[in-house]
């Protein structure tokens, strides 16, 4: 079961039916004893929630209760578990804990432990090393850190297979290809992001929950063909779609993907009209650290500071109902 919803079944069903029944494999083989068994539904499951959009204060909550069953029950996970909370925490702006302490061994930070996997062989684990600095250089804006990332996890066997997180980085990386080429980083950047393009196209045919990736990635294409009123339609569907679908996050994705191309074509009104909504939409997830990249990066303070008023009132009504 948990192959069947962590490998494929995910292409069907929403990712959140699929985040259920894979809680619900992990209560059915805890009262079996399957503990192993367990704990790796339970590892899917949450990257299911991470990826998913849930609110970033609710991923956290349930992030301790996660590692404290892996530090009980299989040490072994909780390699790749630290790695995500770097990616959490960093989206959130929280910057004053070490995860690597949870680790309790000479390991101290990504570097030794990417020397240790590569010791071991363990290469599921150099690739979640360079997805979490991957998934940290996407949605931080550095476009080309994130490209030399990517190129690490696709020389690896593993990335290979079929994953939750596969889905996500792969159509990031569309997204990124498409940028750098129309930034001037390489012409063969654009066959790159239309292979990508052809990939979701493909995925989209089983997959419903991947449409408004597929129309940000048409809205990418267009606007790298300067096609512009195409691009302008595609980026509006999926904005459109990532809210029919609850996805918040990937709803703040297309608005800032949408502002910065507007502002690329010198349309600067529109573009922070965007921007702002993209602003919005990282706050109200709880991505805090994302948001202040948005507002450092395009510099509309006044903006910010209103939305975030109601922003933070908003995170901390969910951590007083936690």
């Amino acid at each position: 079961r948990i192959y069947l919803y962590g490998c494929l079944y995910f292409w069907y069903i929403p990712i959140q039916e699929t985040g259920r029944r894979l809680y619900e494999t992990y209560t059915l083989s805890m009262r079996c004893g399957d503990v192993d068994s367990a704990m790796m539904a339970l590892c899917i499951e949450w990257r299911c929630q991470f990826y998913g959009g849930h609110k970033l204060s609710v991923v956290r909550s349930n992030y301790v209760g996660y590692m404290k069953l892996m530090t009980k029950y299989t040490k072994e996970l909780r390699k790749p578990g630290v790695l995500r909370k770097i990616n959490l925490d960093e989206l959130m702006g929280i910057s004053d804990e070490d995860p690597f302490l949870l680790l309790e061994s000479t390991v101290c930070n990504e570097a030794d432990l990417l020397a240790h996997a590569k010791l071991i062989h363990n290469i599921q684990l150099i690739e979640e090393v360079h997805l979490t600095h991957f998934l940290s250089a996407f949605w931080m804006g550095n476009s080309i850190k994130a490209m030399e990332s990517y190129r690490l996890i696709a020389a690896l066997p593993s990335s290979k297979m079929p994953k939750i997180q596969a889905l996500y980085y792969t159509f990031y990386w569309g997204i990124v290809a498409y940028q750098l080429f129309r930034d001037g980083s390489g012409e063969d950047l654009l066959a790159e992001g239309n292979a990508v393009l052809r990939k979701v196209q493909s995925w989209r045919q089983t997959c419903d929950h991947v449409e408004n990736k597929l129309l940000l990635l048409e809205a990418e294409y267009f606007a790298s063909k300067c096609v512009i009123k195409s691009a302008k339609k595609k980026y509006e569907a999926s904005i459109k779609s990532a809210r029919d679908h609850s996805f918040l996050h990937e709803q703040g994705l297309a608005y800032e993907c949408m502002g910065k191309y507007l502002s690329s074509i010198v349309e600067f009104a529109e573009a922070k009209q965007c921007l702002r909504r993209a602003y919005e939409c990282y706050t109200q997830w709880g991505a805090l650290g994302k948001a202040e990249q948005i507002q450092r990066e395009y510099g509309f303070e006044e903006i910010c500071e209103r939305s975030s008023e109601g922003a933070m009132k908003h995170q901390r009504d969910w951590e007083a109902m936690l």
